[in-house]
């Protein structure tokens, strides 16, 4: 009910908002529309008012030379074309002297013709025209128009323009109304539908999407990413929460040993021999591992990571693991194999060793007994890199994308290992400037890739190797 009622208001505040920029959007185009073409249609007048003060002097000058004179001359020429106009006519000689003004004859002419009588209207200033016979001016014609007067045309144009305005106006705003319920609905829609997943989604509910891929524009962008943090979101909380159940899983394996040998030894059924000691060492480096990898990850990924950086090859980080690894190799029945090659760089050595720790590490665990693993590194034209290369099963094509990804575990959710090594490890690269990636072998096995941008050397000290532990 609050949903619709919000999408219904918004629908009609975005519809009034639309129409009334609409009203005013006519609204000034008619009235500019009007006021210009009512300039142009004075101005039309006008001119054609001139021109008719020039026929009728024409006209005038003819009946002039017709009747040697003005006492002979016949102005019904002259007449007629003032009385067409209701206009009142003046003549007067080329010494300035009034000789006739004949406005009742146009008057009668105008009654005789169109059964219509000049009224005594407000006229305009006198237009004057000169009386021109053999090219010497007789006198001058003086025509005055009424000034609220329209000739017959120019009135139909400009009542026709004006109804025309009027029509189209009514029709334009019903089409914007039309149109705006139209647009404010498309757009309202998929806005309340946002609302309402974020309302659903801040209550608690993850799985809440708003599912419009046809909203238009930065609306349906806007509705597919807010999908995209939904999903993003629900799977965090999925991960978190098979985080919760896999570090219970990997503390309670340690916390029985620590809690059954320690009864053990205070109930005096064990004997706090080397042995026994060991096993609690071991159990307690454990948890101390998992701790220390937990707080990596958040160091990491809140910016907090404290590192000191300095100039490192990843050739002798990646020397110094792999010697303290031979041990685990040999246990594990694989066989080793180094190339290493100069590959400097600006970083932490120590945060980098982890780095090659958690990738080879992660190699040992899923590499068969008899299988053999690769540290390589070297150089690009711009990037120094690590690789970490091993001849296990490979890696499944749907846990590729999400192998770095906290507290993902993948097909590997039964092995050992808090599930965290591979996120320790891309966040100490990405806070190196850096990028790690994953793949399959041609040849079968994974590949695990670093690349940091390259550091210029000082002299070269390239080391290349294959050598082998059991």
């Amino acid at each position: 009910m609050t949903t619709r009622r919000s999408g219904s208001t918004l629908t009609l505040r975005l519809a009034v908002a639309f129409v009334t920029v609409a009203i005013a959007a006519l609204a000034v185009f008619a009235v500019l529309t009007v006021s210009v073409a009512r300039g142009q249609l004075e101005d039309l007048v006008s001119s054609v008012h001139r021109a008719d003060t020039t026929e009728a002097a024409t006209s005038a000058a003819r009946a002039y030379a017709a009747g040697g004179g003005w006492e002979n001359a016949d102005l019904a020429g002259p007449v007629a074309i003032a009385a067409r106009d209701q206009a009142t006519i003046t003549v007067i000689d080329a010494s300035g002297q009034i000789l006739r003004e004949p406005t009742q004859e146009a008057a009668d002419m105008l009654e005789k013709m169109h059964g219509i009588s000049i009224v005594d209207v407000p006229r305009g200033d006198p237009l004057d025209a000169p009386v021109v016979v053999d090219s010497r001016t007789v006198g001058t014609l003086q025509l005055r128009f009424p000034l609220t007067h329209l000739p017959t045309p120019e009135e139909e144009v400009r009542t026709a323009l004006t109804k025309t305005a009027l029509i189209g106006g009514i029709v334009a705003i019903v089409a914007a109304i039309g149109m705006a319920l139209f647009v404010a609905g498309r757009v309202s829609k998929p806005l309340t539908a946002l609302t309402a997943a974020a309302t659903q989604m801040a209550a608690g509910k993850r799985d809440v999407r708003v599912d419009m891929p046809d909203a238009p524009g930065e609306l349906g962008t806007l509705a597919r990413t807010f999908d995209a943090m939904a999903a993003a979101v629900q799977r965090e909380d999925e991960l978190r929460r098979q985080l919760v159940r896999d570090l219970a899983h990997e503390v309670r394996t340690p916390l029985s040993i620590l809690r059954g040998t320690t009864e053990a030894l205070v109930d005096g059924v064990a004997s706090p021999d080397e042995a026994t000691l060991t096993t609690l060492h071991d159990e307690v480096l454990q948890l101390t591992r998992l701790v220390g990898d937990l707080e990596t990850l958040a160091d990491a990924e809140a910016a907090g990571l404290h590192m000191e950086v300095v100039a490192v090859d990843l050739a002798e980080v990646a020397r110094n693991v792999t010697q303290l690894a031979a041990a685990a190799v040999a246990d594990a029945e694989l066989r080793l194999d180094v190339d290493l090659r100069a590959a400097p760089v600006m970083g932490d050595s120590a945060r980098l060793g982890q780095v090659a720790i958690n990738l080879l590490s992660n190699a040992l665990r899923y590499t068969p007994a008899g299988g053999s693993v690769m540290v390589r590194t070297g150089t690009t034209d711009t990037a120094a890199f690590l690789e970490v290369l091993d001849s296990g099963p490979g890696l499944d094509a749907d846990d590729i994308p999400h192998l770095f990804e906290r507290f993902y575990r993948g097909r590997a959710a039964d092995a050992e290992g808090s599930g965290i090594g591979l996120a320790v490890a891309r966040e100490l690269v990405l806070a190196h400037g850096g990028t790690v990636e994953a793949a399959n072998r041609p040849e079968g096995g994974a590949v695990f890739r670093v690349e940091l941008p390259a550091h210029p050397p000082g002299p070269p000290d390239e080391r290349t190797g294959a050598e082998g532990a059991r």
